[in-house]
């Protein structure tokens, strides 16, 4: 079966309608909104059912489906008419995707407010890495704050490798391997995290300690 069949990607459908008031809705303490993280695990957002909102209710809905994934791209439909190619071929679990990704995957929601707790954080810089610094903040990184941590993917430049390492990882399950030579194009790092609780200053500070 293995052989036959791949993860293609993750599709979240949204009723434009109600989505909002499940979102919002609060939950018991120990229970997670189910809402929020079929969103924040999405490679595809599925916005159905538009013709129900208003231009204003669904640019608002809008927002604050960026403001837990800023990454998927999002497909606005009435009674669910999607092209097939939209939804197949997405390879969301794909390496190589991720290096296809333009720099719109790096978007985070920078204006969002600290108290909502599903958010997406983006850092990008120039420099090197350490390979041991990394491997050692990575790794720390996921084993405490690994349940928190959604979806993560990104592009890094390491010190004595002269092919970008892409990476990506799904809670405490984590793959990377170097792809494609720099050649002459400056090392950039681009990363991207989904997840709950994110601490931006600290995840900032964190990869920036990786730095040679």
């Amino acid at each position: 079966i293995q052989a036959r069949i791949t993860l293609d990607g993750i599709i979240t459908v949204v009723d434009a309608k109600h989505c909002l008031q499940h979102l919002h809705e609060e939950k018991p303490d120990g229970v997670e909104n189910e809402a929020v993280e079929q969103l924040a695990f999405a490679d595809r957002i599925i916005v159905n059912k538009t013709d129900l909102v208003t231009e204003t209710e669904l640019a608002e809905l809008t927002r604050e489906i960026r403001k837990i994934n800023g990454v998927a791209p999002m497909i606005y439909t009435q009674n669910s008419n999607v092209q097939v190619d939209e939804i197949i071929g997405i390879r969301g679990f794909s390496l190589d995707r991720v290096l296809e990704s333009d720099a719109g995957f790096l978007k985070d929601d920078q204006d969002h407010q600290h108290d909502q707790s599903v958010s997406s954080v983006g850092i990008e810089c120039a420099g090197e890495c350490d390979q041991e610094k990394l491997n050692s903040w990575i790794a720390t990184l996921l084993r405490e704050r690994g349940t928190d941590i959604f979806r993560t993917k990104g592009v890094l430049a390491v010190k004595g490798c002269d092919q970008r390492f892409v990476f990506q990882g799904i809670h405490m399950i984590f793959g990377g391997q170097p792809q494609n030579d720099w050649g002459g194009e400056e090392r950039i790092n681009k990363l991207i995290f989904i997840g709950r609780n994110l601490d931006r200053e600290e995840l900032h500070r964190g990869f920036q300690a990786t730095l040679a």
